[in-house]
């Protein structure tokens, strides 16, 4: 196996949207993909390539994280969300994690709110990074990257990269930074990945749907009110296939 492919989800969002991305990896993952889940709970019944970790008992550095900021508030109204530090560091701290011990030498970051709408082998990850680089993005004009697929070369050259991810939280810097989302925190540590082994993802002059346009056919991304919509959504994106 050549790639790894990642996600968490809490009990709540598994329940609200996530069982749909857990369905559909399960049915069309290949088995030359490692698929790994970091979760607040146990899930037993999986595929012989799936693995589950504990997210929170991986990474004890999380918990201090919370704990740390409890005491902050999330602004409220629409935009509240992009100060929400505390809840996208799940998927920081996973991704970081992921990096040190994965067995593959790239690994794919994808969010639960995905849905698969076709069998993906180790081949179609591996077609979005081409060799020499060292992550894959979507990329989008004067505004924060959109992670909802990430691809990295798990390596020496990357190593750099995650501790200084980390340190962002570990250190409460991420509060310094414009928003506290874990795509701010991404942006701020892309200059250690030199320009040439990064390739951006994202078709020319889109930043809206850049997702589901770059993925079309092969994944949908449910943002938003597309959550309640889920069925409408996912209608609409096999009609595209």
């Amino acid at each position: 196996m050549s790639v790894t492919v990642i996600t968490t989800f809490s009990e709540k969002n598994y329940q609200d949207y996530a069982r749909h991305f857990f369905t559909s990896a399960q049915a069309y993952i290949a088995k030359n993909v490692t698929f790994r889940l970091y979760t607040d709970v146990p899930y037993i019944t999986m595929p012989s390539n799936f693995e589950n970790f504990i997210l929170e008992e991986a990474c004890p550095e999380l918990t201090e994280f919370k704990k740390r900021n409890s005491h902050r508030t999330v602004p409220e109204g629409t935009k509240g969300f992009l100060k929400d530090a505390v809840r996208f560091a799940h998927k920081s701290y996973a991704i970081i994690h992921a990096s040190r011990t994965v067995k593959t030498k790239r690994f794919v970051w994808l969010d639960a709110d995905t849905e698969i709408l076709c069998p993906l082998n180790s081949d179609y990850f591996q077609s979005h990074m081409p060799k020499g680089h060292d992550v894959a993005y979507l990329n989008r004009k004067n505004k924060y990257t959109e992670t909802g697929y990430l691809q990295f070369a798990a390596n020496k050259k990357t190593k750099k990269f995650f501790d200084k991810w980390q340190w962002y939280y570990d250190t409460d810097e991420i509060y310094n930074l414009n928003g506290q989302l874990d795509c701010h925190v991404f942006d701020a540590c892309l200059d250690l990945i030199p320009e040439e082994r990064r390739h951006q993802l994202s078709p020319p002059d889109v930043n809206k749907r850049h997702f589901d346009m770059t993925f079309r056919g092969f994944m949908c991304h449910y943002k938003g009110d597309d959550k309640q919509a889920r069925d409408i959504y996912y209608n609409r994106a096999l009609r595209k296939k």
